[in-house]
């Protein structure tokens, strides 16, 4: 194994460093999702004035999911459809661009079409990155190119964290020198999550 040492040592090395900025991004949205208070307080979320505009014609004969996205590429409006509320009336659904929410509803007799956006700032983008994709409406998710994209980067950065965290156990095991503090830090990490297990299920 000590053949492999300098390919792992560099590989481990590199890949450390184009994860670094990443990690920092990731801490970053934990945060900004824990304490939702104070970053209302430090970034407050700005409302755009409103618009109002007409459809030449909406389609009632296709699912809800193609209606939606058939409207907002009339309007020009790029992002993710989080959900879509549609009744006899109305068809309404939010539209999430990083920093950027926008709310259309789309009255379903007249065509008019009513346009509400939120810039929500660059901090609230880390953390809606955070959460997407997620476990949250399955059967929709992923109608952007933004977040397929955003999926596939998400996995290759777990991956990599995976390698990242195996290849610096791998290095400490042949560095003699560190084993015994190695050994400590470890089982310190254990112990740690053990504690957190119990403070979240107890």
């Amino acid at each position: 194994m000590n053949k492999y040492f300098p390919h792992i040592r560099t590989l481990h090395l590199y890949i450390g460093l184009f994860l670094s900025p990443l990690i920092i991004i990731f801490s970053i949205s934990v945060l900004v999702l824990n304490h939702t208070e104070f970053l209302k307080q430090v970034s407050p979320v700005r409302v755009l004035p409103d618009t109002q505009t007409h459809l030449d014609s909406i389609p009632n004969d296709t699912s809800d999911l193609v209606t939606a996205k058939l409207i907002i590429a009339k309007l020009g409006i790029k992002g993710e459809i989080e959900h879509i509320q549609r009744n006899a009336d109305q068809i309404s659904f939010p539209v999430s661009l990083p920093g950027l929410r926008s709310i259309v509803k789309v009255d379903q007799h007249t065509n008019e079409v009513l346009i509400t956006r939120q810039n929500e700032g660059s901090l609230r983008v880390t953390g809606y990155l955070h959460k997407m994709p997620g476990p949250h409406n399955v059967k929709i998710r992923g109608n952007s190119e933004l977040i397929k994209n955003w999926t596939i980067w998400a996995d290759a950065f777990v991956y990599l964290l995976i390698f990242l965290s195996a290849s610096g156990i791998f290095l400490w095991y042949f560095l003699k020198a560190e084993r015994s503090m190695g050994i400590y830090a470890i089982i310190l990490g254990v112990i740690s999550f053990a504690c957190l297990l119990f403070l979240l299920f107890k």
